[in-house]
């Protein structure tokens, strides 16, 4: 059986192209939907930033008046939202330091609305590598990681 050479070389360009348009295709739609789940992300981020501090508003209050019992000042019934990450920040070394706890309640908020479960932010402080000193957390994790025993 004797083909031409036309039909293969016709064969042949048929599949590249139509490989190529699904490829083509298949980047378009993961490009759109980052761009679509970035939209999204962004515009959450910021409410849960002034959901973290007004509720670090209302904390430093609640210790006010416990410090002074007598002030006659009366908090506000506030309403609250369905994603809450209770926070106590302990010590930041940063001068972002509002930025920094805010950023990461809401990352946590975000994790406690994705599992169902309220996860609470005790502390929040700067890690320092014990062992290695020089090393990045990144540099010390792949370390650990290309170390490790089979």
């Amino acid at each position: 059986m004797k083909m031409e050479w036309t039909y293969v070389w016709a064969v042949v360009i048929t599949g590249l192209v139509v490989v190529f348009l699904g490829l083509i295709l298949l980047i378009f739609f993961v490009w759109l939907f980052g761009k679509v789940i970035t939209k999204i992300e962004k515009s959450r981020i910021p409410l849960m930033i002034n959901e973290f501090k007004a509720k670090k508003a209302r904390k430093h209050e609640e210790k006010q008046q416990k410090n002074n019992p007598n002030s006659g000042h009366q908090e506000k019934n506030e309403p609250k939202s369905a994603v809450q990450a209770e926070s106590s920040v302990t010590s930041l070394p940063d001068s972002n330091d509002d930025e920094i706890a805010a950023v990461i309640s809401a990352a946590v908020a975000m994790m406690s609305a994705n599992d169902g479960k309220n996860y609470k932010v005790k502390s929040i402080k700067s890690a320092r590598n014990k062992r290695h000193s020089g090393v990045s957390a990144w540099g010390s994790a792949g370390q650990r990681e290309n170390t490790q025993p089979f």
